[in-house]
C-alpha cells in the first residue's frame, strides 16, 4: 500500500532532482538543499507508523523534503510535525514545499535554533529526527531526549557518511543511559534510539 498521494510524490520528485543537481553543479554547500534519500525517508515514515507518532519533531527542515515523509506518517496517525529551520532562504523554499505538498495544516515551520526550540518544546514527542549541520549535533542531545516521551525514538541522520564530525554524538547517544539503540546502514547511516 502506497501511503504517499500523487501531490506530495510530484513534490518530492521535484525536490529530489533538484537535490541532486546541487551536488554535481557547483552549488555552494551551504545552498544545497542537502536532502536525505528516498530509503531513509521512507524509513522515517515506517518508523513513525510503527510507534504511531502523534507529535513528531524535526530539527533541520531544509527544503522541507524529509518532512513531507514525517507528514504522510502524521496524516496517518492524525499527529502533526513541528520543525525547526534557522536558515532564511531554506524556510522561503520549505514554505512553498508544503503549499505545494498541501500539508500546511499538519506541518508547523518554526523559524528558530533546533536546540532552544527543543528546550521550549511543549512535548513529549513521540520521535525527533535531527538532521542539520553536523557541529549542532551533540548540543543538540540533551534537548531532543528531554523532549521525548517514553518509548519515543531519536533519530538522527549521517551517523556513517559524516562519521569523523559525528564521533563524539554517536558516543555520547549510545551511551546515553536515557537511550538504547544503534547506527543502522541505510542512506548516510541512521542512529536510532529509544527514550527508556
Amino acid at each position: 500500500m502506497d501511503l504517499v498521494t500523487e501531490q506530495v510524490k510530484a513534490v518530492m520528485s521535484a525536490l529530489h532532482a533538484r537535490d541532486t543537481a546541487d551536488r554535481v553543479d557547483g552549488t555552494p554547500h551551504k545552498e544545497r538543499l542537502r536532502a536525505i534519500t528516498p530509503e531513509v525517508g521512507q524509513f522515517l515514515l515506517t518508523l513513525a507508523l510503527a510507534i504511531r507518532a502523534v507529535t513528531i519533531v524535526e530539527v533541520g527542515t531544509s527544503s522541507g523534503y524529509s518532512t513531507l515523509w514525517l507528514a504522510t506518517a502524521a496524516q496517518k496517525t492524525g499527529g502533526r510535525v513541528t520543525t525547526f529551520e534557522l536558515d532564511p532562504a531554506k524556510v522561503v523554499i520549505a514554505r512553498r514545499t508544503f503549499a505545494a505538498a498541501q500539508v500546511e495544516r499538519i506541518v508547523e515551520l518554526r523559524e528558530s535554533d533546533g536546540g532552544e526550540g527543543l528546550a521550549r518544546f511543549a512535548g513529549p514527542a513521540d520521535l525527533v529526527f535531527v538532521d542539520c549541520e553536523k557541529d549542532d549535533y551533540v548540543r543538540l542531545l540533551d534537548p531532543a531526549v528531554n523532549a521525548l516521551r517514553k518509548g519515543g525514538l531519536l533519530v538522527a541522520d549521517n551517523l556513517i557518511s559524516h562519521a569523523s564530525s559525528l564521533v563524539e554524538f554517536q558516543a555520547r547517544a549510545l551511551a546515553d543511559p536515557r537511550l538504547s539503540g544503534l547506527v543502522i546502514p541505510i542512506g548516510g547511516g541512521e542512529l536510532v534510539a529509544v527514550r527508556l
